[in-house]
């Protein structure tokens, strides 16, 4: 076989190989990162806004905001498990983290008005996570 033939065969190879590792390995992986990130900042931005009962009316723009957060994070985080691979699942589950119990309290959640309960779910959602940090 040609060198150069060789060349463009290999190169044509690699670059197929390293766009579906990118695509379909990388990207949901730092998107799966990204969103664990966006989950924990957003339970220290909305941290008082629990109860909207006695709040003023810029803080009542907060709750329904982190309403609005949590289940789009919901949401956001349910649909990143699908593409997650195979082996990167197994890899965060035998860490200890548990995504799915994350997305199903994330909904709970955001439909809480009780600062114990919130709180109680706050740590079970960033245990399932994998963080180490207590936010309360």
């Amino acid at each position: 076989m040609d060198e150069k033939l060789f060349a463009v065969l290999l190169g044509t190879i690699a670059g197929a190989v390293g766009y579906w590792v990118t695509t379909f390995w990388m990207k949901p992986i730092l998107q799966y990162r990204d969103l664990r990130i966006k989950v924990f900042a957003d339970f220290i931005f909305y941290a008082q806004v629990v109860n909207a009962e006695g709040l003023n009316d810029r803080m009542k723009v907060l709750y329904e905001d982190r309403i609005k957060s949590n289940r789009g994070n919901s949401a956001d985080l349910a649909a990143c498990l699908t593409e997650l691979p195979f082996w990167y699942r197994w890899w965060i589950r035998a860490w200890g983290h548990a995504p799915e119990k994350a997305v199903k309290h994330l909904i709970g959640f955001s439909n809480t008005t009780d600062y114990e309960a919130a709180e109680k779910l706050i740590r079970a959602i960033t245990k399932a996570l994998g963080f180490k940090i207590e936010i309360t």
